[in-house]
């Protein structure tokens, strides 16, 4: 009779699955790779202003000398909204100059609004075309649209806020564990993501309404951390992180301006809360990571362009890339050799 030595022991599916869940070590972490680094790209949310996110990543890929796709530079890809759509696409091997060119062609056409009147979209629809995102995310992933998280071989770390329950959804891939890997397709993941409330049509999963992840993580840092210490908790003395902002941060507020009527907080305040749930995740990060972590934005004066997420001007446009170019190249000029380091092959 043939032997089944060679599949090894088979479990019930109970029990099965409750090994999958266990800590176990990430893909790649043998005995020869046991000091290599971890490397972590996340990427901040912010609407069009991903166009800063991408130029800038384009930059720092320029002055580090690394051409091409970053999947044979980085283990785990994280992003909200606009970074997770780049965060899939890099972690399937897109290269990040092909990811500025998706951007900045379908960002006007993402954010030009419709026919009808400001009021009217507000009170009986969204104020953006929901068919235009989706298919912004077509062309910038590609073939790769329908590939189910679950079969992406890189670690990839996608949030998103499930509206029903009142919780964040993480959608991860299969480099996290067969237990945790979502089977939602890259694209649903984007949409999910991406489905900023008032902007978007919410996404849909399994039935369940999905809305922007950047209501409650639009800066994951700390979850991609999160998810690699749930897997393997060793792996953290290893991991190196490269955080890109989306320009949004203002330096300072005049101290008077917090003192005002209710009415006058609605303009401000989800630009506020977002600049502080981004500033706590980078200061998290950064004090667990020390010398490992580096955050490159642009501390910028507060012109509509740094601000709105929706600015897709010609104007907004050339703010942000010129932005982006002066931050990137700034980082180089202050942490060139951690930056070689971090775009340098992963060893093998």
């Amino acid at each position: 009779m043939p032997s089944d030595a060679a599949s090894g022991p088979a479990f019930a599916p109970d029990f099965q699955q409750a090994l999958d869940a266990l800590p176990q070590p990430l893909p790649g972490t043998g005995a020869r790779q046991a000091f290599a680094p971890l490397r972590v790209l996340s990427l901040t949310g912010g609407g069009y202003r991903g166009l800063f996110t991408a130029q800038a990543l384009v930059t720092l890929c320029r002055k580090a000398g690394h051409e091409g796709a970053l999947d044979g530079a980085f283990d785990v890809f994280a992003g909200t909204s606009i970074g997770g759509l780049m965060a899939c696409a890099l972690a399937v091997g897109i290269a990040p100059r092909q990811v500025l060119e998706a951007i900045d062609a379908h960002g006007p056409r993402v954010f030009a609004p419709r026919k009808a009147g400001t009021l009217r979209r507000l009170l009986f629809g969204t104020l953006y075309d929901s068919g235009h995102l989706s298919e912004a995310i077509d062309a910038c992933l590609g073939p790769h649209a329908a590939t189910p998280m679950s079969a992406i071989a890189k670690g990839l770390v996608v949030p998103a806020v499930d509206w029903v329950h009142g919780r964040v959804q993480v959608f991860r891939s299969g480099f996290f564990g067969r237990a945790h890997a979502s089977d939602a397709t890259l694209k649903q993941a984007c949409l999910a993501t991406s489905a900023a409330p008032t902007y978007f049509e919410p996404g849909q999963i399994d039935g369940l309404p999905m809305l922007d992840g950047g209501l409650a993580v639009n800066n994951p840092d700390m979850l991609a951390l999160m998810e690699i210490m749930r897997r393997s908790p060793a792996s953290l003395e290893r991991v190196e992180m490269l955080s890109l902002g989306t320009a949004g941060h203002q330096p300072l507020r005049p101290a008077e301006a917090a003192s005002r009527a209710g009415l006058q907080w609605a303009a401000d305040l989800p630009g506020f809360i977002m600049d502080v749930q981004e500033r706590t995740a980078s200061a998290q990060a950064g004090e667990l990571l020390q010398q490992r972590y580096l955050r490159v934005n642009h501390e910028g004066e507060p012109l509509p362009a740094f601000m709105r997420l929706d600015l897709a001007s010609g104007e907004a446009r050339d703010r942000l890339l010129a932005a982006a170019r002066q931050a990137a190249t700034a980082a180089y000029a202050a942490h060139g050799q951690q930056i070689d380091r971090l775009f340098s092959p992963l060893r093998l």
